[in-house]
């Protein structure tokens, strides 16, 4: 694969990892939702800095990666039970102890930008499906050279980037028009997703 192919490749593994509707994209949104667009910008460029992490890895270690977790689709749906669960189970708690907690009350907007960033890199990278999503592309990677390999990388970074900017800026505007009620109702509901999402995972 040249490098036009290997950007336009990334471009499209980018795009199809990045618009995936699961448990970090939900809370992605409730966080441009409640914190607002710069909030939910950072930390959807988080999220897009874990991707082009795993498409370095995956351009650069091919095959080696899929076959390193070719059969163990078992255990990483358990462990990433397990983390979405502690992720959705902590947010309940601290949405459940913050002040003036009723129901008129809204979400506190939960500090900088950066802190969003640095949550959702965290978050994104510690995702076995994540991982599990760039394995696959890894294996079925045929990349001529070290020039190819970065443009495939540079492909589903661009393409992360630019999905995420948008969701994100669309979902930060929209909650400006939404009241605190509805904001809580939409952190709680989302938290309550993703706890849905570990059950299921774990159940297979």
């Amino acid at each position: 694969m040249d490098p036009t192919t290997a950007l336009l490749a990334g471009l499209v593994a980018g795009l199809a990892i990045a618009m995936q509707v699961g448990a970090v994209s939900l809370l992605l949104v409730e966080a441009a939702v409640v914190a607002g667009p710069r909030a939910g910008v950072a930390a959807g460029m988080g999220v897009a800095t874990a991707d082009f992490a795993f498409a370095v890895v995956a351009a650069a270690a091919g095959g080696t990666a899929g076959a390193a977790l070719a059969g163990h689709e078992v255990e990483i749906r358990l462990v990433a039970a397990l983390a979405l669960a502690a992720i959705a189970l902590h947010g309940l708690v601290a949405l459940a102890r913050e002040p003036g907690s009723g129901p008129a009350a809204g979400p506190a907007v939960g500090g900088a930008p950066r802190a969003h960033y640095a949550r959702f890199l965290a978050i994104t990278a510690a995702n076995p499906l994540t991982i599990a999503s760039f394995a696959a592309v890894a294996a079925a990677l045929t990349l001529d050279g070290p020039a190819a390999a970065a443009a495939f990388a540079a492909g589903v970074g661009v393409a992360s980037a630019g999905w995420h900017l948008v969701l994100t800026l669309a979902a930060g505007h929209a909650g400006r028009w939404i009241t605190p009620r509805i904001r809580r109702g939409l952190a709680i509901g989302g938290r309550l997703v993703v706890l849905a999402i570990a059950v299921r995972l774990a159940l297979g």
